[in-house]
């Protein structure tokens, strides 16, 4: 057999396969959206706080994101995401004063996207061996429909101070609840002004995350 009909034969084959190794693929995706849309349907997800269950949840750090954004030259609003978060919230929809949050987080987790300026900002400016958590702890819940607003005092670089979380409710699906969150604070008030107004003093925090019923 010449060498072009070796070739014409291989390709010939290489032809016949891939609609079948599609039509393989094509045939699980199916099972899979139907197993999503099942369990979707079932979630029995609700708005409403007051339909959660009460009692004491625990931060599940596969579905949490910790952000802080602050501008760089005011030519970009950059982000720094950490990637160890956890902690507990302890829930009474029927009494919002009694609920407690509390998170804390690992500042050597800091993460841009280069590791080499993650660990000066966390050493440098973080004094990570010396503080090495950044922690929220709330004083009072205020549950308005789906928003809360969360009094409590951070606890960042060795310095305390008051910090207002603004909450959106996402809904719960037992076990679950979810929120977002947002805070604005100056990082000069907790001793970490370095570069300011060159980086901006401002910092934002977003987070988004879900707690699991204990």
């Amino acid at each position: 057999m010449t060498t072009l009909k070796i070739a014409s034969t291989a390709l010939l084959a290489l032809l016949v396969a891939m609609p079948m190794a599609v039509r393989a693929q094509t045939a699980q995706k199916p099972a899979e959206d139907a197993s999503a849309a099942s369990q979707y349907k079932n979630l029995n997800l609700t708005k409403d706080p007051k339909a959660a269950a009460p009692g004491e949840y625990k931060l599940d750090p596969h579905h949490t994101s910790v952000t802080a954004k602050l501008a760089h030259m005011d030519l970009s609003r950059y982000s720094l995401r950490f990637d160890s978060v956890s902690g507990g919230f302890s829930f009474n929809p029927s009494q919002a004063a009694a609920s407690g949050l509390a998170i804390s987080i690992d500042p050597n987790s800091v993460s841009t996207g280069d590791p080499t300026f993650d660990k000066r900002i966390a050493q440098k400016y973080f004094e990570s061996d010396k503080y090495p958590a950044i922690t929220f702890t709330s004083a009072t819940v205020k549950i308005t429909g789906e928003h809360m607003v969360v009094d409590g005092v951070l606890d960042f670089h060795g310095v305390k101070k008051p910090v207002t979380l603004k909450v959106v409710y996402r809904g719960f699906a037992s076990p679950r609840l979810g929120f977002s969150g947002e805070a604005t604070f100056k990082r000069s008030d907790f001793g970490v002004g370095q570069w300011v107004p060159l980086e901006a003093d401002e910092v934002t925090i977003l987070i988004e995350t879900e707690f699991v019923k204990s």
